[in-house]
């Protein structure tokens, strides 16, 4: 059989197939699921054989007590012809081949020093990730506005903004097997200079090989809706209010606020620089840029704080976001993904009698996270043989040690968090299998999203009982008092909808710091829904 044959004539699939994901020495998708099926074999093995057989099933949820020892022909067969669990990107591509290049498709690198080393750095280090296949986010928020003062030949700073370019340019010049490398730059809306950042698309010949969005705060969305003035500062995380001992006596902080320019950059006695602007003025000129350019995003990142079970821990919390903006993660972060195919949980497909096997999404949702645990361990084996020939490769220790550290940092940020991307893939056509209109279908959206929800805790609790939790797990992070108070919405969610899976997450924890993320999907999509 040909990969035309397999994909029943369709060319644009066979290609996207080949091109993306397939070995050479693959004939057919069969193939290329069976050498993934083989690499989480031996993990399921590995931890089948360290005694978790013998575990006590008493504290499993009851799935998990019931269900079966993974052997390869399972797994292949949630894979085969990407009906029920669809591994996306590089695990395709890489796992089970001898390239040396990591399995996440993506990658957060954090904020840059404010200085030219700490800005040449992370421009180092996109790079050696960008050519090991990953896409990368930097937020940009710690480098100083422009026009303030620095200590060097220069006298004054070219800005945030300024450094967009650079980081642009080095994306377009990764190659990635026929690809160029995918960038997600940011800044805080609070930044002074985030009216520069927003305008940089303007000229389509600057900053070709990135995306770009501004991190909204609630405080600027409020002064936006009431058409109020807006503080920007930098540090972007310091208080208006911040240091107010440093001030002359005669004016409060408020006073000293009110008496600046509006659009005017100002150093105050506390060190702290400002700017008035209406918050309006700004907002409208994202609306404008993203109209005329289709950028900036907009990340509303109090909110994602408030819905992340990742923020109420300092050694996790977000930075920004990866190219896709799907998965907002800390320093030095990546992730791996997976989608289930919902379309093939509809029976009797575009018929009176179309059904939604909701036990089986449950089911399928539950292995799809022990199979995303799994491939944390083939990460970090993929990340062992790339230090290995970072390490082995003839060139000078100095040239190596940016590369070496980097791949060190994301080793211990995946060990650590254990952090799994379950996303899904095939909604619109469920729902139009299932005779249901797209903009109506909320409620069985919801439906389908609460029991993938339901099997992804249920699995990743299990694996706490079975393998241990994340590094750090603890339930005074994420709950306090006698009545577990829930310490953002995120946990109150899970109080209020899963009071099952609360119980038992409190009693035993999580393995995994965050494990479902909505992942865009458009080239696995493409590989097509066979039935």
């Amino acid at each position: 059989m040909t990969e035309i044959e397999y994909f029943k004539g369709d060319e644009l699939a066979a290609s996207v197939w080949r091109s993306k994901y397939a070995l050479s020495s693959e004939r057919t998708p069969d193939d290329m699921h069976r050498r993934m099926a083989k690499e989480f074999t031996r993990i399921e093995e590995r931890y089948y054989d360290k005694g978790e057989q013998w575990k006590d099933k008493t504290h499993l949820s009851d799935y998990g007590s019931v269900r079966a020892h993974l052997q390869e022909d399972d797994i292949y067969n949630l894979f085969k012809d990407f009906k029920w669990i669809v591994p996306q990107g590089s695990i395709m591509s890489m796992l089970g081949s001898d390239q040396i290049g990591s399995l996440s498709n993506c990658f957060v690198i954090g904020q840059p020093d404010d200085s030219y080393g700490g800005i040449m750095q992370k421009d180092e280090q996109l790079v050696q990730l960008m050519k090991r296949r990953g896409g990368v986010g930097i937020d940009i928020s710690t480098l100083r506005p422009s026009g303030t003062e620095v200590t060097n030949a220069a006298k004054t700073s070219t800005g945030a903004a300024s450094f967009m370019e650079r980081f642009s340019n080095s994306t377009r010049e990764v190659a990635q097997g026929g690809r160029r490398g995918a960038l997600m730059i940011t800044i805080d809306c609070r930044h002074p200079d985030v009216l520069q950042f927003i305008n940089a698309k303007k000229d389509r010949t600057k900053v070709t090989g990135a995306n770009i969005s501004v991190m909204l705060r609630d405080d600027f969305m409020e002064a936006v809706k009431k058409d109020e003035d807006y503080t920007l500062r930098f540090p972007c995380d310091c208080l208006p209010t911040m240091d107010i001992s440093k001030l002359s006596k005669s004016d409060s902080i408020e006073e000293y606020l009110s008496k600046i320019p509006y659009n005017e950059l100002c150093i105050a006695p506390n060190g702290v620089y400002y700017k008035k602007v209406r918050a309006k003025e700004i907002y409208d000129a994202i609306v404008e840029n993203a109209w005329e350019n289709a950028e900036p995003g907009q990340m509303f990142v109090d909110r994602h704080h408030d819905y992340s079970p990742d923020s109420v821990y300092a050694q996790y919390r977000g930075v920004t976001t990866n190219p896709c903006g799907e998965i907002f993660m800390q320093p030095f972060d990546s992730c791996r993904l997976f989608a289930l195919n919902l379309y093939s949980f509809v029976n009797d497909p575009f018929t009176d009698k179309a059904s939604f096997d909701y036990n089986r999404l449950y089911q399928i949702a539950y292995e799809q996270q022990r199979l995303a645990d799994d491939l944390i361990d083939l990460e970090l084996e993929h990340i062992s043989r790339i230090l290995a020939k970072v390490h082995s490769d003839d060139l000078p220790e100095d040239v190596k040690r940016v590369e070496i550290d980097l791949w060190e940092k994301v080793f211990d940020v995946a060990q650590n968090g254990r952090r799994t991307g379950c996303g899904f893939t095939g909604l619109a056509d469920a729902l139009a299998a299932l005779n249901v209109k797209y903009d109506e279908g909320h409620d069985v959206i919801d439906k389908m999203m609460y029991h993938k929800m339901e099997g992804e805790l249920d699995c990743t609790i299990d694996l706490a009982v079975l393998r241990g939790t994340f590094s750090g797990w603890s339930k005074e992070s994420e709950y306090k008092g006698e009545n577990h108070q829930a310490q953002n919405d995120y946990y109150q969610h899970l109080i209020d909808n899963f009071p099952d899976q609360f119980d038992r997450m409190i009693a035993h924890g999580r393995r995994n710091i965050s494990f479902s993320t909505c992942a865009p999907t458009g080239s696995v999509n493409a590989c097509g829904i066979l039935q």
